[in-house]
C-alpha cells in the first residue's frame, strides 16, 4: 500500500512538471501556426514559401521535444523490474528534463558532476529514489531565504560501488527531526503538501537493491561564499 502511495504522489508530481513543460512548446507551436494562417493570406508567392518552410522545421522540433517528454514519463513509471545495464549520466539527465519546468519556476540552480559510469540495476527504481531526493532538496531550497539557490549532483565510484551525491543549500536538517526523515508518515509540510512516504519509500528500495540512503548536513562553500544544507548520498553496487 505504502508503495503505491508513494509511486502515485510521485506520478502526480511528475504529471505536473509535464504540464508545466510543454505549455512552451504548444504555445510556440500554436504562435507558428498563426503566421502560417497569416502568411498565407497576406504573402507573396516566395516569403510564404520561406516562412511555412521555416515554421514546419520548428514545429518539428517541439514536437521532438513533447515526445521526448512523455517517453521519459513512461519510462520511469514502467512497472518493468528488469535488471540492465545503463549510464547512470543519462538517466540523471532524462530526470532532470522532467524536473527543470519547477526548478526554473523556483529559481534554482543545478551544479552537475556526473561521472560517466555504466551500472547494472532497476533502472527506474533509482530513478524513482533520485526523483524523491531532488524533490525534497528543491522544497528545502524553495522554503530558503538564500540569494542563489543551489542543489548539487555528484555521481562517481567509490570501492566498485556507484555514489551519487544531492547537496542543497537550503539550511540543512534540524537537529531534532534528523532521525525522523526517513520514518513513515513524519513529514514537516503542511496538510496536503506531502505524504511523509517519499523519503521512507526510498530508503527501502535502496535496500531492495543492495544499497544505502543516508543524510547528513553539510557546510561548505562554493564560488567565495559560505553554504550549509542537507546531503543526501545514495551508494549502490554496480553489479
Amino acid at each position: 500500500m505504502l508503495v503505491q502511495q508513494s509511486k502515485m504522489a510521485a506520478m502526480g508530481e511528475m504529471i505536473d512538471n509535464i504540464a508545466h513543460q510543454w505549455k512552451q512548446p504548444l504555445g510556440v507551436i500554436s504562435m507558428l501556426n498563426g503566421l502560417v494562417k497569416l502568411s498565407n493570406e497576406h504573402s507573396g508567392v516566395n516569403k510564404k514559401d520561406e516562412i511555412i518552410s521555416e515554421s514546419v522545421e520548428n514545429i518539428e522540433h517541439e514536437v521532438k521535444h513533447l515526445t521526448s517528454t512523455i517517453n521519459d514519463f513512461r519510462n520511469f513509471f514502467s512497472p518493468n523490474k528488469e535488471r540492465k545495464e545503463f549510464f547512470i549520466e543519462d538517466s540523471i539527465e532524462r530526470l532532470f528534463r522532467l524536473l527543470n519546468p519547477r526548478l526554473k519556476n523556483e529559481n534554482i540552480e543545478i551544479i552537475k558532476n556526473i561521472d560517466s559510469l555504466k551500472i547494472e540495476s532497476i533502472e527506474n527504481e533509482l530513478v524513482q529514489v533520485l526523483m524523491n531526493v531532488v524533490n525534497n532538496a528543491i522544497d528545502a531550497v524553495a522554503e530558503s531565504k538564500v540569494d542563489k539557490k543551489y542543489i548539487f549532483v555528484d555521481a562517481y565510484e567509490e570501492k566498485n560501488n556507484l555514489v551519487i551525491s544531492i547537496k542543497d543549500n537550503g539550511g540543512g536538517i534540524p537537529l531534532e527531526i534528523g532521525n525522523k526523515i526517513f520514518e513513515s508518515r513524519f513529514t514537516t509540510k503542511e496538510e496536503g503538501k506531502g505524504t511523509g512516504i517519499g523519503l521512507y519509500m526510498s530508503r527501502q528500495v535502496m535496500s531492495s537493491l543492495n544499497g544505502t540512503l543516508t543524510v547528513e548536513n553539510s557546510d561548505y562553500e562554493f564560488e567565495e561564499k559560505s553554504y550549509r544544507g542537507a546531503n543526501f548520498i545514495i551508494s549502490i553496487p554496480k553489479s
